[in-house]
């Protein structure tokens, strides 16, 4: 019960005092606020990157052969940056030696890619696209699905026929109120039959498809390429992850014959896979879950000392309410308890307000921006005892100094 009845004339102390209270609260609201948004947004990113973003871009149980790392897991000094940059340019010719090596691919697939600066149609038109030179397996091995009428086959492509599977975004905005199928549109100059549209990937890699043209890999050479016959990558996808490392072993293995290189020699290309993309991300995930936090930290600081000024300052006004509360018995540690409590009854609401805050403050970047929000009760727990610890430091001192007043001297002020 006493616990109780100091939570009750804490509210009390709080309905009386509106606009100080508000300034007490101010603080720690604005930092738990921050604090729920910033753990939110990176436990979203966090859950994204692992279940979405690697497998978009590399694929599930797949791995790329290219001339140099896309990502790299770590710092590299110069004179690695130099050597990558010296490594040999992917031809066809690695094409067959990769193919041979792995001859029971689920899927195989090679591919080059350049930005365009504009496709149109008529009056309509998209910039900043990715045209894609893909093979026949492309589409597969991506998981790319095609909503509208077909996807590339290994006639178009043997053909160098100029047809073209755009994304959704280039269709919506070419083709407003009519359909796109078997329309011309221009691009880099050239011009492509569209024969299908994929399906939206939406979300925070939605430009790596929606926004991109897919067209076969000859017909790209023929056409768009800057760079002939050079190829980006070359694709593997196997049936089962365990077939992963056995697979890339057979590559590298091939690969280092064939461009004889010996055995002291590093490799001229790189194997890369999903892992690579995620042990950065661990990385920068673990800056950022000790690093924004502490920075934050620093408004929940802040809201400390606001605290501890305005219940210093409830000291000095209710100095006869504490003298007398003592000559009616009251001890000191009753009093220490009621200034305690109260502190932390000011900076637990804070804390509770600032949670619905942050979670407000994440739905709305979320849904303004790719960016996902996802939040764990972990966050939650610890935004409740965070606010709980800043109230007792902050209401200790002004808790010890009533509790340390003289009841006759306390009772003669004005």
């Amino acid at each position: 019960m006493r616990f109780w009845e100091g939570i009750r004339l804490s509210l009390q102390q709080i309905r009386a005092q509106k606009l100080k209270s508000f300034f007490s609260l101010l603080g720690i609201i604005i930092g738990i606020t921050f604090l729920i948004a910033v753990i939110t947004m990176v436990e979203g990113m966090n859950r994204y990157v692992q279940d979405d973003f690697a497998g978009s871009i590399f694929g599930i149980n797949t791995f790329s052969v290219v001339r140099r790392p896309q990502v790299n897991t770590g710092r590299i000094d110069e004179a690695e940056r130099r050597r990558q940059r010296r490594n040999r340019q992917l031809r066809m010719h690695d094409v067959e030696v990769v193919r041979a090596a792995v001859p029971n691919a689920r899927y195989f697939a090679y591919s080059a890619s350049d930005f365009g600066e504009e496709v149109r149609y008529g009056q309509y038109s998209r910039s900043n696209i990715r045209i894609i030179g893909g093979s026949a397996e492309y589409e597969a091995l991506q998981g790319w699905k095609v909503e509208q009428g077909r996807g590339l086959t290994a006639i178009d492509d043997n053909q160098s026929l100029q047809v073209a599977v755009i994304g959704s975004v280039i269709a919506e905005r070419l083709f407003p109120t009519t359909s796109p199928l078997d329309k011309q549109i221009r691009a880099n100059g050239y011009r492509f039959r569209v024969v299908g549209v994929f399906e939206r990937q939406g979300g925070f890699t939605g430009n790596l498809r929606d926004a991109a043209i897919l067209i076969p890999f000859e017909t790209f050479q023929r056409t768009v390429a800057t760079r002939r016959q050079e190829i980006d990558q070359i694709q593997v996808k196997v049936n089962e992850a365990e077939e992963m490392d056995p697979a890339m072993a057979a590559v590298e293995g091939a690969m280092r014959r064939d461009r004889r290189l010996r055995p002291a020699d590093p490799n001229d290309f790189h194997l890369q896979t999903s892992s690579d993309i995620l042990s950065i991300w661990e990385t920068i995930n673990r800056i950022l879950l000790i690093a924004l936090p502490a920075l934050v930290g620093i408004s929940l600081v802040v809201g400390g000392i606001v605290i501890m000024n305005i219940m210093l300052l409830s000291v000095s006004d209710r100095t006869r309410e504490i003298g007398l509360r003592k000559s009616l018995g009251a001890k000191r540690r009753d009093i220490l308890f009621q200034f305690l409590t109260e502190a932390s009854t000011l900076s637990i609401l804070g804390a509770i307000l600032g949670i619905g805050a942050g979670l407000g403050l994440a739905k709305i970047v979320e849904g303004v921006s790719p960016l996902p929000a996802s939040l764990s009760s972990v966050s939650l727990v610890l935004a409740i005892i965070l606010g709980l610890g800043v109230g007792i430091a902050s209401g200790f001192y002004p808790a010890y100094r009533a509790s340390k007043l003289d009841p006759i001297e306390a009772l003669r002020s004005e």
